[in-house]
């Protein structure tokens, strides 16, 4: 009714002015814990938005990918954004204007996923990625997560004065000392997130 079209309007004028529209995938861009899409089939229209929205993408030799909004006479989400900075600019503006679907091999080839593994596979790698990443030490994964985020877009001395920040906050860590102390002992280290 009334009521519903007024607050739309009201949610579009907030998104006009600065605000977030929430809904959607779009807290997958706010995360600050690593995202790891795996795709085992079509991963089209908001699909592949999804997947451009993690951090890392894992393909099965099954999946497809692609910008099909055109073909409804849409336009793609945070693709505009986020395809270009992934595949380049003339690339991104061929799968959003012609509407291509692409198969794995392709989308590797491109820079849209980062590894391509047969379908049985797929669950197996990205837990392998998972836990490999889960290893590590969690505030400096969460930091250096943030840090290419900023480095996307902030200007270079502003990014500088953010590393040196989190650079130094990260120097006075527990899990800093562990993992010095266990590379001088040549052993795995053991973090514990402090």
């Amino acid at each position: 009714g009334e009521d519903e079209a007024t607050r739309f309007r009201q949610a579009q004028l907030n998104f006009l002015q600065g605000g977030s529209l929430g809904g959607g995938g779009a807290i997958l861009l706010e995360i600050n814990k690593p995202t790891i899409a795996a795709v085992n089939g079509a991963a089209v229209g908001y699909g592949c938005d999804l997947t451009l929205m993690c951090d890392m993408r894992i393909a099965s030799d099954r999946a497809r990918f692609g910008e099909v909004f055109l073909r409804v006479g849409l336009i793609p989400d945070e693709a505009h954004v986020l395809l270009p900075r992934l595949v380049g600019l003339a690339k991104a503006y061929e799968l959003i204007l012609t509407t291509d679907i692409i198969d794995a091999s392709e989308a590797y080839r491109i820079g849209l996923v980062n590894k391509v593994v047969p379908h049985e596979q797929l669950m197996p790698a990205t837990m392998e990625l998972a836990t490999k990443i889960a290893n590590k030490p969690p505030i400096s994964v969460r930091l250096a997560k943030e840090g290419i985020h900023r480095g996307l877009k902030m200007p270079l001395d502003e990014f500088r004065q953010w590393h040196a920040s989190a650079f130094t906050f990260c120097q006075a860590t527990e899990d800093h000392k562990e993992g010095a102390k266990a590379f001088v002992e040549k052993r795995e280290p053991r973090f514990q997130g402090r």
